[in-house]
């Protein structure tokens, strides 16, 4: 069963849910110590009302777990920001955040990149990317509309035969005009409108006319309609704390499960592509090369957040020179100089791009947790693909309510 049982959990459940649209308008004013006060009174009466309730259900255990787990994680990272007496030291600060040892497996990911595969992937990109057409040319934008409909049907197709969306789930799609569309994509999920930047389009000329490939597009609209969207969908039904909200979505515990779902979706899109190499007209330059790109920014995100994180602990560590850590883990010292003159953030500049660096490892996690407590076999059946997408949970608990999820009928 995927409801609150007992009557108090679910007044506690509407009260946070509210909370969060408070929590996030003090997020965004956090210099204003009158909205500091207001929003640690409100946190606090919450916190004493969550100690009080009984859950009647593992459900509700579930659900009063996720309560106590974003209400703390997300204060600490508040403090962590505004609270100028916060004692405890950035490495265990991180680990609470985002999970024992994740600070160490961003070190890791510092102390090795993937140089050979940068190098080889630049390598690639080079001689491709002289060839290409302008995006914003008429040419160009015509033989990226003429995917739409084809996208649009893939998209849809896929999602309702994996259990992804359901079967009377339809959309609109559209080519954002220059120039918003050379940077960002979107999906609205009041209007069902997905909203195509042309940067998921590379152009190239063809036989005297421009030809768009689509690979980037495809991953795009996996992200969004797959990923987001479908999260958003499923999310409706649930408790009003757990919905996909712009506000639930945006307080840091949930940040990397919303997008290590849509990323997620993202990673199947290879596949997809490339069974389909016949009938897209693609091959395989075009899937790997999307993959290699994926991965790569991937690293870099993780190798920017640590860099922020080691910029914090030189501001609020005594006698610690980020210069020298950097230099002593990467044995480049031309990295560590562009760490010491030329990097100025810091993990509250970082903190926006949290659901991206870590999505990917929380959402593994939750998938190492469903092969030990239900089998491989079992995380490729609809079932499984529907209680992934079953609420914005915080990272502490989105492995165990997955697990629990995928095994309730409807």
């Amino acid at each position: 069963m995927v409801q609150i049982i007992n009557p108090k959990l679910g007044e506690l459940d509407k009260k946070v849910g509210d909370f969060y649209k408070l929590s996030a308008r003090y997020f965004g004013s956090l210099v204003n110590l009158h909205g500091r006060e207001i929003y640690k009174e409100g946190l606090a009466n919450l916190l004493q009302e969550a100690d009080e309730v009984k859950p009647k259900g593992r459900f509700d255990e579930l659900v009063l777990e996720n309560i106590q787990s974003n209400l703390r994680l997300n204060d600490m990272v508040i403090d962590y920001f505004a609270d100028p007496n916060f004692a405890i030291p950035v490495k265990e600060f991180f680990n609470r955040l985002a999970g024992e040892g994740t600070f160490e497996y961003l070190e890791e990911r510092v102390k090795s990149p993937p140089w050979e595969k940068r190098w080889q992937h630049s390598e690639k990109r080079q001689e491709r990317d002289y060839a290409r057409v302008n995006p914003f040319t008429e040419e160009a934008q015509k033989s990226a509309r003429e995917w739409l409909p084809r996208i649009k049907k893939d998209i849809i197709d896929f999602g309702k035969s994996e259990g992804y969306l359901p079967q009377d789930f339809d959309m609109s799609i559209l080519l954002l005009p220059p120039k918003d569309g050379a940077e960002w994509s979107n999906w609205n999920s009041k209007t069902k409108v997905f909203s195509l930047g042309s940067y998921g389009f590379e152009f190239f000329p063809e036989n005297g006319g421009v030809i768009a490939i689509p690979t980037r597009a495809y991953n795009v609209a996996f992200h969004e309609v797959l990923g987001h969207g479908a999260h958003q969908i499923h999310s409706e039904q649930m408790p009003y704390s757990l919905r996909f909200t712009e506000e639930v979505g945006s307080i840091t515990p949930t940040k990397s499960i919303t997008e290590g779902v849509a990323i997620n979706a993202e990673k199947k899109c290879y596949n997809f592509l490339r069974q389909r190499f016949n009938t897209l007209g693609l091959n395989e330059e075009n899937v790997s090369l999307l993959e290699e790109e994926n991965d790569l920014g991937q690293q870099s995100r993780m190798e920017y957040m640590y860099c922020a994180l080691t910029k914090d602990r030189e501001v609020r560590e005594e006698d610690f020179n980020g210069y020298e850590h950097i230099l002593k883990i990467t044995q480049n010292p031309v990295i560590a100089r562009g760490f010491k003159d030329d990097f100025k953030g810091s993990f509250m500049d970082v903190w926006r791009t949290t659901g991206h660096t870590l999505g990917p490892l929380h959402y593994q996690r939750m998938i190492d947790k469903a092969k030990q407590e239900l089998g491989d076999n079992y995380l490729d059946n609809k079932d499984f693909h529907r209680a992934t997408l079953m609420g914005a949970w915080s990272r502490e608990v989105y492995p165990d309510a997955v697990s629990y999820m995928a095994t309730q009928k409807e």
